[in-house]
């Protein structure tokens, strides 16, 4: 898995983070169950913001295909605003490079990140079942990722859609039986490319080269009728192929889906004895 398979893991890693949780907002949201769909990027956002902003807390999973080479599996819930943290637990399937049949399991809790030690490696830090992760105990790319979810701005995602974002094509549909709002949005590279050097694990410049290789990110949006997301899915391909991995011929995207908007979670720092010195 190299630099440019773990750009497209820190972009997929963005929407779960970015998407789950958001600002308050300031502006009214459109009526519980309206039947309007949204025609502007820009007031989809205002208001899908200020819903996530008032449930505070999801479930979520995350499906990414990396191209022929596998796919990660992250189940998560996570809460949002004052008092933010995120439990995620990631089944790596299949990955080569030592990634393969590997699961982690994380916590976000504020700035700190804590992973749980896999039972044959703790008699090595006394038994301990967790460790606190700092920095300097991560590659370059893999710190980048962590700080992104560290970052107290979760709103990545949603200001991506709103400075670069075009709604192409809306429908009234169901979605695993219930109603949904269904839009395809297009992500503008080119003005997006701020944004993605930030937040993706390319350097700007080679992100500035990918203008005019790459025109658009598609991306695909279901609302439920609360205007709360209930699936995410993007299109990553023609990113992975131009920077670099066009051996990589199936299709890389990722899906997305929330359920329990509301729901309290209780994701806490793991007791001090039970923390690896």
């Amino acid at each position: 898995m190299n630099r440019a398979m773990l750009a497209v893991g820190g972009l997929a890693l963005l929407v779960t983070v970015g998407a789950c949780g958001t600002s308050s907002g300031t502006g009214q949201a459109s009526p519980t169950g309206s039947d309007t769909l949204f025609s502007n990027a820009q007031e989809l956002v205002r208001v899908v913001s200020t819903k996530t902003g008032q449930a505070k807390s999801t479930r979520f999973t995350l499906t990414e295909t990396i191209g022929s080479e596998g796919t990660i599996v992250t189940h998560g819930e996570g809460r949002f605003g004052a008092d933010p943290a995120m439990g995620l637990t990631i089944n790596v399937l299949g990955l080569g490079g030592g990634f393969g049949g590997q699961e982690l399991e994380l916590r976000f809790v504020g700035p700190t990140v804590y992973l749980k030690i896999p039972p044959k490696e703790r008699a090595k830090v006394g038994g301990k079942p967790w460790a606190r992760i700092t920095d300097n105990q991560l590659g370059e790319e893999f710190a980048k990722i962590l700080d992104m979810t560290k970052q107290n701005d979760p709103t990545k995602i949603l200001d991506q859609i709103q400075q670069a974002g075009t709604i192409t094509k809306s429908e009234k549909t169901t979605l695993d039986g219930q109603p949904a709002s269904h839009y395809w949005v297009d992500i503008d590279f080119a003005k997006a490319t701020e944004s993605l050097a930030t937040i993706s694990l390319l350097p700007a410049e080679e992100v500035q080269k990918l203008v005019g290789q790459v025109k658009a990110i598609p991306m695909e949006l279901w609302l439920n009728q609360d205007s709360l997301p209930v699936q995410i899915t993007e299109d990553l391909t023609e990113i992975a192929k131009v920077a670099g991995e066009a051996e990589y011929e199936t299709p890389m995207n990722i899906r997305l889906t929330y359920d329990a908007w509301g729901t309290p979670v209780d994701i806490q720092d793991p007791p001090a004895d039970q923390l690896a010195n």
